[in-house]
């Protein structure tokens, strides 16, 4: 062998997988009887392989701790983790193996926000969709020393149209917005200031469901780009609209 560890999956004589520890890219407790394993793709590319483990409901830590365990080869260079075929388990609480999912791409996670919600670095990448049942603020998490955390903004209803509450987007307290609001409707547009603009606000529950917004650190402060109806509803401002 090459000196690397190997993990195998069989769901059926002709469904199997196989990747290397190398490639682990960690495992995530999907529900109360489900382990997912992630692995960086067998074709490249950037892509993502997974792999879903059922296990006995409330075991998810005795599975994990097995996982890791076939990934440093502690029994053998090659572990099969799970083998539907003979019915033979890495651990006694994994139950089958389920969906081989390969050559998945990178999917962003999303975040339903309905009410204040401070974002933190575990928020990175994801799309945040507010659709809130009061006036309610986004707080970002600290631009300095968080350099590349971002994430994507979206207010929406349901059924389109016009919001039905007021939102805000505000900085991480004594923080800023550089950037730029475009409206799509001729109304123009506004640039932030930088030095006291630390909120985007849709001002008005009229604003238009659908506005979007990508937000990142520099490391210093956060830029935003964002793509409005109406300018004069959504706009940098130094506090929350009303």
């Amino acid at each position: 062998m090459d000196g690397q560890n190997y993990l195998v999956f069989h769901t059926a004589a002709d469904d199997s997988y196989m990747n290397s520890s190398a490639n682990f890219r960690g495992a995530d407790v999907t529900s109360n009887t489900e382990v997912t394993v992630y692995f960086e793709g067998v074709n490249g590319s950037g892509s993502q392989d997974n792999v879903v483990l059922n296990i006995t409901a409330g075991k998810e830590v005795e599975v994990m701790e097995a996982i890791a365990s076939a990934c440093a080869g502690a029994k053998n260079p090659v572990t099969v983790v799970a083998d539907d075929i003979n019915s033979t388990y890495v651990h006694a609480n994994i139950t089958s193996c389920g969906a081989i999912s390969v050559n998945r791409g990178r999917y962003a996670v999303i975040k339903a926000v309905t009410a204040d919600t401070t974002l933190t670095s575990a928020d990175s990448g994801k799309i945040i969709q507010m659709n809130p049942a009061a006036e309610t603020t986004l707080t970002l998490p600290q631009a300095s020393g968080n350099a590349g955390w971002n994430c994507r903004v979206t207010f929406t209803e349901d059924d389109g149209g016009a919001m039905d509450n007021i939102c805000h987007i505000k900085t991480y307290a004594g923080e800023f917005f550089n950037g730029i609001l475009v409206g799509a409707d001729g109304g123009g547009g506004q640039v932030a200031n930088g030095t006291s603009n630390d909120y985007i606000t849709k001002g008005t529950a009229a604003s238009t469901s659908g506005e979007h917004y990508f937000i990142y650190s520099d490391g210093t402060r956060m830029h935003a780009t964002c793509i409005v109806h109406d300018a004069t509803d959504t706009a940098f401002a130094d506090a929350a609209g009303s």
